[in-house]
């Protein structure tokens, strides 16, 4: 069971960066459709499980999709990069009191420092603080929220159904980008675990996206005032020490979203020299503001990986005509 959490928290360490773990990105792509977002939840739950599983069955090639696949990652990573810099420095100014640009370049430096351990560390630190940020969701959400009849009616969520051809892209955005974004991760996994053991890991991942997604949505449409922050769910809890901790996981999981970004470069980018200028621009560009930011880009890189997938379906329907 140990190995099989190792895997998840992994995986779910490359997916929980800034925009997951502050609420921004639930609020994004979810929240702001009140009872519709419980639906596009279980949709984008479902679309990161397949296509998480479809990584871990394929051996990607040399040619025009493996070219195509690597070019999206620098991308992906390159932007996320962007984004995750400027929300250290967003984080470490609004609940801290510390200049934005020195936390930024803080950033910068612990992630060099943690990933020059090399990969099992990465597979450490996730272990811990995926652990502690569930424990502190469930929490808060038992605490504060649960008691709170928001959104739990059935009929308030059977008559959102009615509603869900309004924005079919949002929940199908969140899967492709998320989903790539943990690509170089499952590369990187498959060479240390057993196929049956990566696919037991997804298999919890998934599950564990999906209760977390739920409770962090919950917990934001439960509490209104949050939602104007650009951080609405480190402000969805009055309780300083659970705060605190949240703080701290986001934190963390920021710089473990970093250095799954960097294994992406390395992926793509064999140059140690073009990997540097790729890291040091994403650093000066993080100097720009979060919420911006995290929802014109994960947006735009949402909208290019729909065409990633959409190659990658029309490559196994190619070789299963070639086959007959």
């Amino acid at each position: 069971m140990t190995i099989f959490f190792a895997i998840a928290s992994t995986i779910l360490g490359s997916i929980i960066g800034a925009g997951f773990s502050t609420g921004q990105e639930v609020f994004y792509f979810f929240s702001q459709y009140k009872s519709t977002s419980f639906w596009y939840i279980s949709v984008a739950s479902f679309l990161i499980f397949l296509i998480l599983l479809y990584f871990s069955n394929s051996v990607f090639e040399n040619g025009i999709l493996n070219r195509v696949l690597r070019l999206y990652i620098v991308l992906f990573s390159f932007v996320t990069l962007i984004v995750m810099f400027s929300a250290f420095g967003q984080l470490g100014f609004e609940f801290l009191g510390v200049n934005r640009y020195l936390f930024t370049i803080l950033c910068f430096v612990l992630s060099i420092v943690i990933y020059s351990h090399g990969f099992t560390s990465v597979i450490n630190v996730n272990k811990v603080v995926v652990s502690l940020l569930i424990s502190t969701i469930f929490i808060i959400f038992l605490k504060d929220t649960f008691s709170k009849e928001v959104l739990l009616q059935f009929d308030v969520l059977t008559d959102s159904l009615k509603k869900l051809y309004s924005t079919p892209l949002s929940p199908i955005l969140y899967a492709t980008y998320n989903s790539l974004l943990a690509f170089p991760v499952i590369y990187k996994l498959k060479n240390r675990f057993k196929p049956r053991e990566l696919k037991v890991g997804i298999i919890i991942a998934s599950i564990l996206i999906f209760i977390l997604l739920n409770f962090i949505n919950i917990i934001i449409l439960s509490n209104p005032s949050s939602q104007t922050s650009q951080m609405p769910l480190l402000k969805a809890t009055d309780n300083h020490v659970l705060q605190a901790i949240l703080i701290l996981c986001t934190f963390l999981e920021i710089l473990t979203t970093i250095l799954a970004n960097y294994v992406g470069l390395c992926y793509s980018i064999k140059s140690s020299e073009i990997q540097n200028i790729i890291m040091i621009t994403a650093l000066l560009l993080g100097f720009n503001g979060f919420e911006q930011l995290l929802r014109s880009l994960y947006s735009l890189m949402g909208y290019l990986g729909i065409g990633v997938i959409i190659m990658m379906l029309l490559s196994i329907f190619l070789k299963e005509r070639q086959l007959k």
